[in-house]
């Protein structure tokens, strides 16, 4: 089969490698589309050496859908021919997170332990024609979602999972700090439950995207104080939730500054182990929780239940779409602003 393989830091080839085959309880899957995220881009350029991936060669791509072409022995829940998406956190299943379903936070995640696998980071992902998944990992897709949407489905599940993380309810307010995928499925998600106000904040035309995908006010981050922004739009009082999907340091305080009294703020962005500056006093007095957001378990079924009752159209932000051969454009195209991706799409 034809794969993408990444030989070292920006050295990613396309070339043959051999099919792989299902054990016990795997499925063999026709990748029919694989998304190129932000930690794509930072895997390949080298940023977590020695971590993601632990070793070269390795095959990249975590958000992906395709097609069940083989059954290894003992799966019956699936048939060929069937259409999914796939998870790509493999919990040892053993450990207190895991039994009691918050195997995104398996225990043994960080110890190179072999039971925990976490695809397209530590275990080979899905920009190839083909890969092997636990059967368990795989959640089925409706006619109503395409291939293409059905590779957005692990980053909405994972806006969905801060969505709940904060409590949400419907008539709210929020405010959404980054535009990049995760913040515009965020402002989807939001919408369709019924957020009274969703404020966007960012720069530039993401922010007239954000408009089109339903926030109903735009904040531009530079034009001044972003949390003054939110403020205003809220006639002083701030918001009841605040995602903050960007990943900027300084967003972080900021994102704390438009909450409301007795508000929470989801961190769905990492900072790169950046240094913070907070105003923790600001935390105690007005009572604001600050909410970590790691993956998205047990979300795939709500995200797809959305996706196919039209609620969430998702396909929208699926900007860019690339055959494998032309990996070096999808790679360009993720990484330049000046071409206004925003999901790139591999069809293998």
């Amino acid at each position: 089969m034809r794969a993408a393989v990444l030989h070292a830091p920006e050295d990613l080839r396309v070339e043959e490698v051999p099919v792989p085959r299902p054990g016990p309880g795997e499925v063999l899957l026709r990748v029919r589309a694989c998304g190129l995220c932000g930690t794509d881009h930072k895997i390949i350029a080298g940023r977590y050496p020695g971590v993601w991936p632990p070793e070269f060669p390795f095959i990249i791509g975590h958000e992906w859908a395709g097609e069940v072409a083989a059954l290894g022995p003992g799966v019956t829940t699936l048939r060929v021919g069937d259409r999914v998406a796939a998870e790509n956190h493999s919990g040892c299943g053993q450990c207190g997170m895991c039994r009691t379903g918050y195997y995104n936070l398996c225990e043994r995640a960080d110890r190179r332990d072999p039971s925990y696998k976490l695809y397209g980071h530590t275990a080979p992902g899905a920009l190839a024609e083909y890969a092997v998944r636990p059967a368990i990992l795989l959640m089925p897709l409706p006619e109503q979602v395409s291939n293409v949407e059905g590779a957005l489905v692990n980053p909405g599940a994972l806006a969905l999972h801060g969505l709940r993380r904060t409590g949400f309810h419907p008539g709210c307010s929020v405010a959404v700090f980054g535009p990049g995928v995760i913040g515009l499925l965020t402002v989807l998600f939001a919408r369709a439950a019924g957020a009274a106000q969703i404020i966007t904040v960012g720069r530039g035309e993401r922010l007239s995207l954000a408009r089109e995908l339903g926030s109903t006010d735009v904040v531009e981050y530079d034009a001044g104080d972003p949390a003054q922004g939110v403020r205003d739009a809220t006639g002083g009082r701030g918001v009841d939730y605040v995602y903050e999907c960007s990943g900027n340091p300084a967003a972080v305080a900021q994102a704390i500054g438009s909450a409301r009294r007795g508000g929470k703020v989801a961190l769905l962005g990492l900072t790169g182990n950046k240094g913070v500056e907070l105003n923790t006093d600001r935390l105690t007095l007005d009572q604001i929780d600050v909410l970590g957001v790691r993956s998205s378990p047990n979300m795939y079924p709500d995200t797809i239940a959305l996706m196919a009752s039209g609620a969430v159209r998702a396909e929208r932000l699926a900007t860019h779409r690339y055959p494998l051969e032309r990996i070096g454009e999808a790679v360009e195209a993720l990484r330049s602003r000046s071409m206004g991706a925003v999901r790139v799409i591999v069809e293998p």
